[in-house]
């Protein structure tokens, strides 16, 4: 039979997730317990495990190089995989908002609509730099707010498309400290947040959740589900994690969300 290959996260959900496989009926050795190790055993005959980002496991099941894993709602759809992933249930924990935040001291801007006038509809200096680690989810808020095509400012952009333009907004990639970048380097910020202290402590403010209550998702490569010797497996572990939350549900369809 098949193995089923299994993701679970690395990071800020990895104590969650432990405690929430525990609850489930699933005993993780090797896993958020001091091991250095990225290959824990999951305790389920059928399935190989691996700690991975919770930035990489949707697009890597989506690749199929696993079959299924956790990883955030926010991640998910930042990934743009809902072709190849289907994601099967709302786990409930390790919940964060995504959140555009400018800097407090702006006063004549408290909504979406005011940052944009602000820049875009005005003549300014320079264009409106919104630094984020949520590039896809950033370029839709734009597009729904404006008819503008951001330049983008990425190492990677070049395996998009090359665009650094005159563009009056401009997306910068982030790689952490997404919150110290304004007001020298940027204007405002695309990040997840849990309770907006470290926000508020550099001086930023919440006008917009892009994208409320992400949480935690078990996500499936849709081809494994049709795989004769996963599925029953996959169907095992769905019912189990499920069930270790009283307020999981079962996940609607997610395209068109953002």
């Amino acid at each position: 039979m098949s193995q089923v290959r299994f993701a679970i996260p690395k990071g800020s959900l990895e104590k969650t997730t432990s405690a929430f496989l525990q609850r489930a009926g699933l005993h993780p050795t090797g896993y958020a317990d001091g091991s250095r190790s990225y290959r824990p055993d999951l305790g389920m005959a059928g399935t190989t495990v691996k700690v991975l980002r919770p930035q990489e496991i949707p697009y890597m099941i989506a690749a199929g190089f696993y079959d299924a894993g956790i990883s955030g709602l926010d991640w998910y759809l930042e990934s743009e995989c809902q072709s190849n992933v289907e994601a099967l249930v709302d786990l409930g924990f390790g919940r964060v908002d995504i959140v555009l935040a400018v800097p407090d001291a702006w006063e004549d801007v408290q909504t979406t609509a005011d940052l944009f006038q602000k820049f875009v509809n005005s003549t300014g200096t320079h264009p409106l730099r919104i630094w984020t680690e949520y590039l896809n989810l950033t370029e839709s808020l734009v597009r729904k707010h404006t008819d503008l095509e951001p330049s983008l400012y990425s190492p990677y952009s070049r395996l998009h498309v090359e665009r650094r333009s005159s563009s009056p907004v401009a997306i910068f990639h982030s790689f952490g400290a997404t919150e110290s970048k304004p007001p020298e380097d940027g204007d405002a910020i695309v990040d997840n947040t849990e309770t907006g202290r470290t926000l508020r402590a550099n001086g930023l403010k919440i006008i917009d959740k892009v994208l409320p209550n992400s949480t935690a998702h078990l996500l499936v490569n849709r081809r494994s589900l049709r795989n004769r010797d996963k599925a029953g497996i996959i169907q095992q572990v769905r019912e189990m994690l499920a069930g270790a939350a009283p307020t999981a549900r079962e996940t609607e369809p997610l395209f068109g969300h953002i």
